[in-house]
């Protein structure tokens, strides 16, 4: 039940609202519930490579070089070391960084290097915002194809992983590549729907092997 002014109302008496598109800096963050949405409205390629981006937080640079280096994953330890090299954002502090992962994580990233050894290409930033745009129209998101870009998944994770595991700040700004700075300018106080924040805790189980 809920409170207003006459006493309290049945959940079934609950005004419904329209659900909004969550922004940060103008790039999109999703739900869980919108991202299998865009799914649905993407091709096999697309689903492989948006679910390694979603999964990792990888910038699109990064991606590129990993598909090209596919030994800095380890599937046991499930993590993906990115050295120096595959770093290539100039003001990042971090040259050299360890990406967690979860067991579904370690699924999207055997499954993007098996369509990597058959020969997939990694589309262009340009291309995929084009893709990703349509698909978000077609899928009927809240705002359409407001803030849709590919480093709305890096977005989407740091976001997820700070609402879900707070207490682990300094942990997921060295998985990211984030300074504590950007993280409390920018990821602190997240508000989600109760189902959302239900899926989140689904989605990051065991992450940084903690389950």
């Amino acid at each position: 039940m809920s409170k207003h002014k006459y006493g309290y109302m049945e959940e079934s008496e609950q005004k419904e609202y329209k659900a909004k598109a969550i922004l940060k800096d103008e790039t999109r963050v999703l739900t869980l519930k919108e991202y299998r949405m865009l799914k649905e409205h993407l091709s096999p390629e697309y689903n492989a490579i948006c679910d390694v981006l979603l999964h990792t937080g990888m910038r699109m640079p990064e991606l590129r070089k990993f598909a090209e280096n596919p030994d800095w994953y380890d599937g046991r330890r499930r993590c993906i070391e990115l050295p120096r090299k595959a770093i290539r954002k100039e003001k990042t502090l971090f040259k050299y960084r360890q990406i967690n992962l979860t067991i579904d994580g370690c699924k999207a990233v055997d499954h993007f290097q098996k369509l990597i050894l058959a020969n997939m290409r990694i589309p262009t930033r340009q291309s995929m915002i084009g893709v990703l745009c349509r698909a978000a129209v077609a899928a009927q998101l809240p705002d359409g194809d407001k803030g849709i870009q590919p480093k709305m998944f890096r977005k989407t994770l740091v976001s997820l992983l700070m609402k879900v595991y707070p207490e682990r700040m300094l942990e997921i700004a060295n998985n990211m590549g984030h300074t504590l700075d950007v993280m409390q300018t920018y990821y602190v106080n997240l508000s989600m729907a109760p189902d959302d924040f239900t899926d989140a805790k689904k989605f990051l189980k065991g992450w940084g092997n903690t389950e």
